[in-house]
């Protein structure tokens, strides 16, 4: 199958897979697929490619806005001035994906979230100067809203 409107469909099909692989999950627990591997490989279809293809037609509303609607805006951790609005979000969730800064957090035995920095080697090497801590929930969730948004725009 073809792709129309390549950024729209690329999201809307990485959606799809993702979405296999929780139902498979779900239907199944003892299934060897992995649902927060796919989580995260979907970043890259619903965050990264589409951020680099049209990142001036991310809106820039407010995060207070979208936290008012039910998102979850993650609180921003180490010396960083506060992200203002969604497109200044996903650019930082694109950095911290497009260069595996992730960590995963774990109960000692399950993975519960993930952790997501970045670091400007032009300014200050090796410093984190942007971080957020996402539960797999809320990873989920704004995977889910940010790729409705997105599809939107393209």
């Amino acid at each position: 199958m073809e792709y129309k409107h390549l950024v729209k469909d690329f999201i809307e099909r990485t959606q799809k897979n993702l979405e296999l692989i929780e139902t498979l999950k779900a239907n199944d627990p003892n299934m060897e697929v992995y649902e927060v591997t796919q989580l995260i490989n979907s970043l890259l279809g619903i965050i990264v490619l589409p951020k680099e293809a049209q990142f001036t037609q991310i809106p820039t509303t407010p995060l207070a806005d979208l936290k008012q609607q039910g998102w979850a805006i993650p609180p921003i951790i180490a010396n960083h001035p506060k992200t203002p609005n969604l497109r200044e979000l996903i650019r930082y969730m694109r950095h911290a994906v497009a260069h595996f800064n992730i960590e995963f957090i774990t109960d000692g035995y399950n993975l519960t979230g993930v952790k997501l920095w970045n670091v400007d080697p032009r300014t200050r090497p090796g410093i984190k100067d942007w971080e957020v801590c996402l539960s797999l929930v809320e990873l989920r969730d704004l995977t889910k809203r940010l790729s409705a948004i997105l599809k939107q725009t393209s």
